[in-house]
């Protein structure tokens, strides 16, 4: 005679399993929506190569020159004699460890060294006591 043990056995696991099963609520399918509209707008923001870039504001009381170098020291570009109350124009680099120097001959020299990667940006800022403010490095604004 034959058995059916085997085949019974199986059946068995297999209804087991659906009793295992869980329905999801339709409240966390519109979490996950929200979820995506949010990454979809982080997307849009999302920096594409643009190279770091640096200005600097004067809010001194005398003039000062500002100096970009990369890290091995070279010179990138120089603004000279930046008057009280104006700025330079952002200028852009490569990305590197970035040297940042503001002078003056009435002023000790000023030197902050950043890190600036690609879709930063930083706008160094004298004070209105001829000090470099703490400045860092930020997301490039659109």
């Amino acid at each position: 005679m034959k058995t059916y043990l085997n085949k019974a056995i199986a059946i068995a696991i297999l209804l087991t399993s659906f009793y295992n099963c869980s329905v999801e609520p339709t409240d966390n399918f519109q979490n996950q929506t929200i979820s995506i509209e949010a990454l979809e707008d982080l997307d849009s923001n999302t920096c594409s190569g643009i190279s770091p870039k640096a200005r600097m504001t004067n809010n001194g009381t005398i003039p000062f020159d500002f100096e970009i170098y990369d890290s091995s020291g070279s010179l990138i570009i120089g603004f000279y004699n930046v008057l009280p109350s104006t700025q330079t124009d952002w200028y852009s680099f490569d990305e590197d460890n970035t040297i940042f120097v503001v002078e003056n001959d009435s002023v000790e020299d000023q030197k902050v060294s950043h890190q600036m990667d690609n879709c930063t940006e930083i706008n160094l800022e004298i004070d209105s006591n001829n000090q470099l403010t703490d400045a860092q490095p930020q997301p490039i604004s659109n």
